[in-house]
């Protein structure tokens, strides 16, 4: 995915609701915390100042202040204990988080002083809260480290109750505070429906909605379909910095997962000729997830790149949410292009387009039809050819305003190793139903690229 491997299924963090954030990856995961959370939701602001020291843990059995003496590893939601010093109903071994509202995280000495929290700074707002300490088990000795760094959660809604080693309090006639605005903007099945030239909210993300026709999407290479909305998605953390600044020549590889690929080879090769071969963060997915996250990727911070080649295509090609219109393709290439070709212009920087691969003409993903013995996302060739001639315009229009950019063709050398048009397989070589290849596959791309990069 976007600059964050997929990670189907998409797996929430114990503190993390899906009221409040996708927990997404497009390449290495990217994790929104519920502090963080908290400031996007403009929910009440988090109160640092209650941060206090958290007090030392026992091994085994544990005193806790104002409950019983329990053992952490058989709690149990039915146990509910009592304390002196806080009015809520207290259950011990049971949280309300997910599928609530986290209005700010803090860190406590106590269970006490995180009931104190909810009826003091956040009394207006507080309908429940967790408390999770530096418990540790009798069974095992293994230390329940409190989520985000923090042992106390105030919730402004509560979600079900879930068996945890926490100790919850629920507020008896809790306030009930306005809804927080949407972060979220207009539902979409695709990113093509997020206005991605314009619109601040530009991805097309997975979020908690009732279905609708207009939200619903299919996610990256997961099963099943989920509800979706236009959201601003972080790049992935960069600028990419060159390892071996004291290469000949170094070198920028921008593209998806066929660029990673084939990287380790091609690294190994052009390192031969006194270059240093260094890839964008992560996986630039489609050509609207390039566009907002290219000027990361290309300030290297240490050396001005000599040569750049670029990829886009099989991401934006897919029956996913990420999907976009060979129109929208081709105005957001034509921006990349742009931005890369004054890069050049300031710098003499040798440019190089890479074309799309060919997609095998196998059963696509739906109903009957599983990750294993289908394509998924779907995808299709015909769109493969029609996108790479959009590319191709793009680059001569480029070409004939006085840019100099090469192209690499893998999509003809991998159709005549593979049997031409409408091959479905292509043993030894590209992998069964899938868009990515065997290791003699790699090692063919990185070859071609090679031989292109050096004749440039």
């Amino acid at each position: 995915g976007r600059g964050l491997a997929h990670t189907p299924p998409y797996t929430m963090h114990p503190l993390e609701s899906q009221d409040m954030a996708p927990t997404r990856s497009r390449g290495q995961g990217v994790w929104w915390s519920l502090t963080t959370v908290a400031v996007l939701l403009h929910m009440a602001p988090l109160h640092t100042a209650v941060s206090l020291t958290v007090q030392g843990h026992q091994s085994g059995t544990e005193q806790v202040k104002g409950v019983e003496s329990v053992d952490h590893a058989a709690f149990t939601d039915e146990a509910t204990v009592t304390s002196d010093t806080c009015p809520d109903k207290i259950l011990n071994g049971t949280c309300f988080m997910e599928g609530g509202l986290v209005t700010a995280l803090a860190t406590v000495t106590d269970f006490g002083a995180c009931c104190a929290l909810c009826h003091g700074a956040y009394h207006d707002e507080c309908t429940g809260w967790d408390w999770s300490g530096p418990l540790t088990t009798a069974s095992t000795g293994t230390e329940l480290t409190p989520p985000s760094g923090h042992n106390c959660a105030i919730l402004s809604r509560n979600g079900p109750p879930m068996k945890a080693p926490r100790i919850s309090g629920l507020v008896a006639g809790a306030p009930v505070p306005p809804p927080p605005p949407p972060w979220h903007g207009a539902p979409c099945n695709a990113d093509l429906d997020c206005d991605p030239l314009s619109s601040p909210t530009w991805s097309c993300q997975q979020v908690q909605a009732a279905p609708t026709p207009l939200n619903n999407c299919h996610m990256h290479a997961v099963a099943g379909n989920s509800t979706c909305g236009c959201v601003t998605w972080p790049c992935q953390s960069g600028p990419a910095r060159p390892t071996n600044t004291s290469a000949r020549v170094q070198y920028l590889s921008i593209g998806d997962s066929i660029s990673t690929g084939m990287q380790s080879q091609l690294a190994a090769l052009v390192a031969a000729d006194g270059w240093a071969l260094t890839h964008n963060p992560g996986n630039a997915a489609n050509t609207n997830f390039g566009v907002h996250c290219l000027d990361g990727w290309i300030q290297s911070g240490t050396r001005v790149y000599d040569t750049i080649s670029f990829q886009f295509g099989l991401h934006d090609i897919a029956h996913d949410e990420e999907r976009l219109s060979v129109e929208l393709y081709s105005s957001l290439l034509s921006n990349i292009t742009a931005a890369l070709v004054n890069v050049q212009r300031q710098h003499g920087t040798k440019l190089l387009w890479v074309t799309t691969t060919p997609v095998p003409t196998v059963p696509t993903y739906g109903p009957g039809c599983t990750n294993a013995s289908c394509l998924n996302p779907p995808r299709f060739d015909s769109d493969v050819e029609l996108y790479n001639a959009a590319a191709a315009k793009v680059i001569a229009t480029a070409v004939s305003a006085g840019a100099k950019i090469g192209t690499a063709d893998l999509y003809s050398l991998v159709l005549a190793r593979c049997g031409g048009k409408g091959y479905s397989t292509c043993a030894g070589f590209q992998l069964p139903n899938n868009v990515h290849f065997e290791p003699t596959g790699w090692a063919t791309l990185a070859s071609e690229m090679h031989r292109v990069l050096i004749g440039l």
